[in-house]
């Protein structure tokens, strides 16, 4: 009689995980199920190594039917908590490569592989004259640092520039001599500056020697400066900016870049 009682137990045992398996399998985010889909997000724009001439920019990006959350990130920073959104706005991109990361989820917990893509930014036409970063996202009391950066010049030899700024918002703490014009074996650099009317006027040139001029991309100035106010502030070229060549022919530039200094 014991013998058969436990045969009979261990049936209802086998017929209770049967049903067990049975319901679990009707269940599209049990991973047992053979009809089990794994969360997907796919990312419509931009392209793996597309080149973008914009330097604001929609990201967009879709999901499978399940998915109800996406977290993302940009570059290194650190990942934007879960939310249901499917498309985020970036702005002020500098010129070069980029990344974005992306992620989606399942109510239970299960998550996509993380799809990253790279891209280019290449908004600015040379020659030019910009700030980089464009834009520094801070709090008040905190020391930004800008480069000034000659873009896309060819035979370049001597820039002028003044910047303006509100002495308000923004105090400049030092202005440092950039790449560009040091390898050559004699330069002229000078700069002023007033922290009281928020004028910076710069003088780089190189006098000549094994690399007389420079074409390319490279740092003419780097800028510190402290931001004193919670007000937002534009940092802008006077138009008065001038490149020289070595026969001291102007140097046509097609773009001044101003930067920003956005206070969060």
């Amino acid at each position: 009689m014991k013998k058969k009682l436990f045969f009979i137990f261990l049936g209802l045992i086998v017929y209770w995980s049967c049903q067990d398996i049975a319901t679990d399998r009707d269940n599209p985010f049990d991973p047992g199920n053979p009809d089990y889909e794994p969360p997907e997000v796919v990312l419509t724009s931009p392209h793996e190594g597309e080149t973008i001439n914009e330097y604001d920019i929609t990201l967009a990006w879709s999901g499978n039917e399940n998915v109800i959350e996406y977290r993302w990130k940009f570059e290194d920073d650190e990942w934007v908590d879960w939310a249901d959104i499917t498309s985020v706005d970036w702005h002020y991109l500098d010129e070069g490569q980029h990344s974005f990361s992306l992620q989606s989820r399942y109510a239970t917990g299960d998550t996509s592989s993380i799809l990253t893509r790279s891209f280019i930014v290449d908004a600015v036409e040379g020659p030019a004259l910009m700030f980089y970063p464009r834009a520094h996202f801070v709090s008040t009391n905190t020391v930004v640092t800008f480069q000034i950066l000659a873009e896309e010049v060819s035979n370049l030899t001597a820039a002028e520039f003044s910047i303006n700024y509100d002495p308000a918002d923004l105090q400049i703490i030092s202005v440092t001599q950039g790449a560009l014009f040091i390898a050559s074996e004699e330069s002229i650099f000078h700069t002023e500056y007033d922290n009281s009317t928020g004028m910076l006027s710069v003088l780089a040139a190189s006098l000549g020697g094994n690399e007389p001029s420079f074409s390319g991309t490279e740092v003419l100035i780097v800028i510190q400066m402290n931001v004193i106010s919670a007000t937002s502030s534009v940092l802008t070229f006077s138009g008065s900016e001038v490149f020289k060549d070595p026969e001291n022919n102007n140097i046509t530039i097609l773009e001044s870049v101003d930067g920003l200094v956005v206070v969060e």
